[in-house]
């Protein structure tokens, strides 16, 4: 996929207060502040607490384990992305058919199918296992080369899928398992009643134009997965918030899906560290925000326009 230089990748182009993307969507949908206050009033107490496992490759590799949680082979191009060695390729290869893995070509496993399906059947532990080893490699890719990165510390030529199932720590592997079973409860049923087509990692025709690719898509819901303790109390408790990064970038994806390839009729937050799931039909949420009837394909064209030109 090529990017038009001068973009940023739309996650980086929403921190950007001066973005002309994020103001955009700011002014034209920046009316989220009753959608704020309902959503922490929905939100019940912190269920998952953090260990002392790294949150952001936590993250990461949540968003990988629900992808097997759906999918017994989902996508694994994003860790391949980040494999840029031969050796480091080789062994998710070889992680893909440890996985049951029944396609270990250029292109390994599913991006798009029919759903709901049944997950991986791999055994839990080793499934956490490598879902922390596909987040340390898609990290690589999405920010490059980070110290005290476990995946620098490998000799090159002894790297294989076992050394890559050794890299997650005790804590990390705790906290996988737990997130895994509230998701279990908490996510799974209400994803396993939506019939259609389904993409995991999902990207956009405008993400040729602005890099971009969401967490999930089950027949015409947009969710988005987050991993985020929330803020403190004064008491020292924890809350979860709806911040506007994330509702802009829910937004983002949806303006950004120029031909309605994906038919995104809902969007989501699942916050897994509080086991709560939130969804919002598309037409209301585009009409509160807004603060007036909201014409979808207008906006995408307006959006399409402000990229194609630069700003």
């Amino acid at each position: 996929m090529t990017i038009i230089s001068g973009w940023p990748a739309l996650t980086v182009a929403l921190s950007n207060r001066a973005s002309p993307a994020r103001l955009f969507i700011q002014e034209r949908f920046g009316r989220w502040q009753d959608l704020q206050a309902r959503y922490r009033e929905s939100v019940g107490s912190l269920v998952v607490p953090g260990s002392q496992a790294n949150p952001g490759t936590i993250g990461s590799a949540f968003d990988w384990m629900v992808r097997f949680m759906v999918h017994p082979s989902p996508d694994l191009r994003l860790a391949l992305l980040g494999a840029r060695t031969p050796p480091l390729w080789h062994a998710v290869h070889e992680l893909a058919r440890t996985l049951n893995y029944s396609q270990t070509g250029d292109s390994v496993g599913t991006c798009r199918f029919s759903g709901p399906a049944a997950g991986s059947e791999a055994d839990h532990q080793l499934l956490a296992r490598a879902c922390w080893a596909l987040a340390l490699l898609t990290d690589l890719y999405r920010v490059g080369p980070t110290p005290g990165s476990p995946l620098m510390a490998l000799a090159p030529r002894s790297i294989n899928a076992e050394k890559l199932l050794e890299l997650a720590p005790p804590a990390a592997l705790d906290e996988l398992q737990t997130l895994r079973a509230f998701a279990e409860r908490s996510l799974l049923p209400s994803l396993s009643a939506r019939h259609g087509a389904w993409a995991l990692g999902p990207t956009f025709a405008g993400s040729s134009l602005m890099n971009a690719d969401a967490d999930l898509i089950a027949a015409g819901l947009l969710l988005e997965l987050k991993t985020g303790l929330g803020s403190k109390r004064r008491d020292g408790t924890r809350r979860s918030s709806l911040e506007a990064p994330t509702i802009m970038q829910l937004l983002g994806y949806v303006l950004l899906d120029f031909a309605d390839e994906f038919a995104i009729e809902a969007v989501g937050v699942y916050n897994a560290r509080y086991a709560h799931l939130t969804t919002w039909r598309l037409p209301e949420l585009l009409a509160e925000l807004a603060g007036r009837p909201v014409d979808l394909w207008e906006e995408r064209v307006a959006f399409h326009q402000l990229l194609a030109t630069g700003g």
